[in-house]
């Protein structure tokens, strides 16, 4: 794909064919870990790519139809099947840590890592050294361990990674549906009824 990129930038006419083109969606595996209502979105959109979804969550009770589900004791076992690891879990103590040096080593190294959830689930340091010696292939962050990120983190140079600030659920609508939550919780609670997205 960087070849593709430096022919756009030469303007130079050059198909891609036999030049690298990315991998397929489809028949790709996408370990989603959470099943809250990020995690549940992000595997119906995966699904409706062509994506194969296994889901780590506490239990491993079927979360939907079609969809594989391991509890977060055997994350492990599927590691190594994942094209995709999407984390979409709260923070927890059962979750801080989640994925560390052991747990990178044994995922593909053309597998992406997508962190929408909290930075403190992942080992930034083991994730840098993954990165960096190419045995993943690239990071796709919106969370960090300190945020800001600090100005000297490998993590702004690395080529192999995306961050943004803490912002991918972000859109004009935001406001108003964080308000809408909290107005139907506020509801839930004078009735004395079950709070809604509860971690």
């Amino acid at each position: 794909m960087a070849a593709a990129v430096a022919r756009a930038a030469e303007r130079r006419w050059s198909p891609l064919i036999a030049s690298g083109l990315p991998r397929d969606l489809q028949r790709q595996t996408a370990v989603v870990v959470g099943w809250g209502p990020v995690g549940r979105e992000l595997a119906r959109l995966l699904q409706a790519l062509g994506l194969q979804v296994v889901v780590v969550r506490r239990s491993a009770a079927a979360a939907a139809e079609g969809i594989r589900t391991v509890a977060d004791t055997d994350l492990r076992t599927v590691l190594p099947q994942a094209d995709w690891l999407l984390l979409a879990c709260p923070l927890t103590d059962r979750t801080r840590g989640l994925i560390g040096a052991a747990e990178l080593a044994l995922l593909p190294a053309h597998c992406g890592l997508v962190n929408v959830a909290r930075g403190e689930i992942v080992d930034e340091p083991a994730l840098i050294e993954a990165l960096r010696g190419q045995r993943l292939a690239g990071a796709y962050l919106d969370v960090f361990a300190q945020e800001p990120l600090t100005e000297d983190s490998p993590l702004w140079e690395l080529p192999n990674v995306i961050a943004t600030p803490h912002s991918a659920g972000f859109s004009d609508g935001n406001e108003e549906r964080v308000a809408a939550m909290f107005l139907d919780n506020l509801a839930r609670w004078t009735r004395g009824e079950v709070l809604a997205n509860l971690a």
